[in-house]
């Protein structure tokens, strides 16, 4: 019979495979993309996934600690502890990411109803949230045999990307989306 230690391990070494697999399905997503024209990081802890990267440094930690305290027996845990906490990072940080391409909006790599192409955006609105600005674009889910539904999708747009990121509308939505400008001198003129 085997004893819980044995048991722990291949347990382990389960989760080490399948994290290892969702980590090259996400990257083969990610090295696809083409025509890649802005891209940024968006996670919650500068960029960067929170909840990946306080359990990679607290694998990376408790891994300095078994070596200084000389469980050598740990080693073989630890290492697949630290394997797990790198491919969840790695799998975060890719999702978390906000791809623009020459094709459409990317909001999650590993999720295709978080992808909507430039022509099947019905429409648009950007918001303006203190030093966040929020686009939040409109389009239609064709469901079979059903009514279609507007789905949204909203995006984040960090300071240093707003200028590319306002070109690439222009550019792929302007001639659909442009209305003309409106010159008023009051609220009467709206009325």
């Amino acid at each position: 019979m085997m004893d819980l230690a044995t048991v722990h391990l291949v347990i382990l070494a389960l989760v080490t495979l399948a994290t290892t697999m969702i980590m090259m399905v996400t990257a083969s997503n990610a090295l696809r993309l083409r025509n890649v024209e802005i891209s940024w990081k968006s996670g919650k802890l500068f960029g960067f996934p929170l909840f990946s990267t306080i359990f990679l440094t607290m694998t990376i930690t408790l891994s300095v600690l078994v070596y200084t305290q000389q469980l050598y027996h740990l080693t073989v845990a630890m290492a697949c502890y630290n394997w797990i906490g790198l491919t969840w990072f790695v799998t975060s940080f890719l999702m978390s990411k906000r791809y623009v391409t020459d094709h459409g909006i990317v909001k999650n790599i590993n999720d295709p109803s978080q992808t909507v192409a430039w022509n099947r955006i019905m429409d648009y609105v950007e918001r303006n949230e203190g030093k966040k600005l929020k686009y939040i674009f409109f389009y239609p889910e064709h469901v079979p045999g059903e009514r279609s539904l507007n789905i949204r999708l909203e995006l984040d747009i960090p300071v240093d990307k707003r200028h590319v990121f306002a070109h690439i509308l222009k550019k792929k939505l302007g001639r659909r989306f442009s209305f003309g400008e409106f010159e008023f001198s009051g609220i009467e003129q709206l009325k």
